[in-house]
């Protein structure tokens, strides 16, 4: 059977998704494997969760800053991914959006190898609308969408939501794993899959306004690269009760950290919050203000829209204003209503929905044999 390769990387809004259809499509019996950026975080992430990984490099577009060099590691990434396709021969390569995916989807359409996307965001990425035209087909996390592709490509559009991994430990668990208190509130910072740079400064500053919250925990997510640089900020803005009760690691199982949370103090990326529906956990959002075409903050209305969450701003993120809005999702029954309205939105069953629609692209129905003519009946 050929393999299933699946086009990814960057962050872990593309990346996780991407693992949760390569389960889902594991359990059916295919065969998966993954492209994505050498040295990139899929690299790590993908061989862990038991996949076959093919490094490729892989040039990121940045409109504010652009820089030829790129243009070469992606013209040279194609090459590798053209290597790749020859030695995999896969059956059907699918885009989940983000520079990496560029070089497999590229070496699909000249390869002649037939490709299908993901798209995470109401407002689609560069990479998504240049591979809309010819996909099978378009898997969507948010209505709306086809609006923004091309004409062409529009019918091929399918709603499927937001793939998450699926699974949920029960809170007890979930904290005795984690070496934490059971009977605590606990809020889970988390910046993205890299960590936030803005969050592990702000967050600390604004637990310390705070003041005496206990029984009030907090697990960070800081980022490999930003460890050390936030223990030292909780050293300098934290009292030493403070830091007791605040809990920093430079990387986090998303299952595990999501389950034991109360609530989250997160940015915006459809990933996270669809891990936090999932889990039934409101947030505290302060989007990406650089994030492509805005879309983190229409993302994080349309969450405040449903009553899961409150929006802080970057521009409005000082120690007080963040304490004032995590203050007030503390409160028991703010927080109980936001954790219902959370669950409302829960992905479940998306990662179901994009596999089927993949199994189907690789299982299409025969056309039916026409009757013989009785002629040919008679000879036979």
């Amino acid at each position: 059977m050929k393999p299933v390769l699946l086009a990814t990387g960057g962050t872990g809004g593309h990346i996780y998704p991407a693992l949760a259809l390569a389960r889902a499509l594991a359990a059916c019996g295919y065969e998966v494997a993954f492209i994505g950026q050498q040295g990139g975080l899929e690299a790590k992430l993908v061989p862990d969760a038991g996949f076959a990984f093919w490094g490729v490099r892989a040039g990121k577009y940045d409109r504010s800053r652009p820089d030829p060099r790129q243009a070469v590691r992606a013209a040279l990434g194609l090459s590798d991914a053209l290597a790749a396709l020859r030695r995999l021969r896969p059956a059907l390569v699918v885009g989940f959006g983000g520079f990496a995916a560029f070089p497999g989807l590229a070496a699909a359409r000249l390869s002649g190898v037939p490709w299908a996307l993901h798209e995470q965001n109401a407002y689609p990425g560069l990479v998504t609308r240049l591979f809309a035209r010819g996909a099978r087909f378009i898997g969507v996390a948010q209505p709306g969408v086809a609006a923004h592709l091309p004409r062409a490509a529009r019918e091929r559009v399918v709603t499927v939501g937001m793939p998450v991994r699926e699974e949920r430990l029960p809170k007890s668990e979930a904290r005795r794993r984690l070496g934490l208190p059971e009977a605590v509130t606990l809020t889970l910072v988390l910046g993205g899959s890299q960590g936030s740079a803005l969050l592990n400064r702000a967050v600390p500053e604004a637990f310390a306004a705070l003041g005496a919250q206990a029984p009030h925990w907090v697990l960070h997510s800081s980022g490999a690269a930003h460890l050390e640089t936030v223990r030292a900020h909780l050293q300098s803005c934290l009292s030493p009760s403070q830091r007791e009760r605040y809990r920093v690691a430079p990387y986090l199982d998303t299952v595990l950290a999501w389950s034991a949370a109360d609530l989250g103090v997160t940015r915006a990326g459809t990933g996270t919050l669809a891990e936090a529906a999932f889990h039934g956990v409101p947030l505290l959002m302060v989007p990406l203000s650089t994030a492509a075409d805005n879309h983190q903050l229409h993302n994080a209305r349309a969450v405040a829209r449903d009553r899961a969450g409150t929006v802080v701003e970057e521009r409005d993120l000082q120690p007080v204003t963040l304490a004032a809005a995590w203050r007030h999702l503390l409160e028991p029954e703010t927080r109980a209503r936001a954790a219902a309205a959370a669950r409302e939105r829960s992905p479940a069953g998306a990662t179901a929905r994009l596999c089927e629609r993949v199994v189907q692209e690789l299982n299409p129905p025969r056309a039916p044999r026409s009757p013989r003519t009785l002629g040919e009946q008679e000879t036979a």
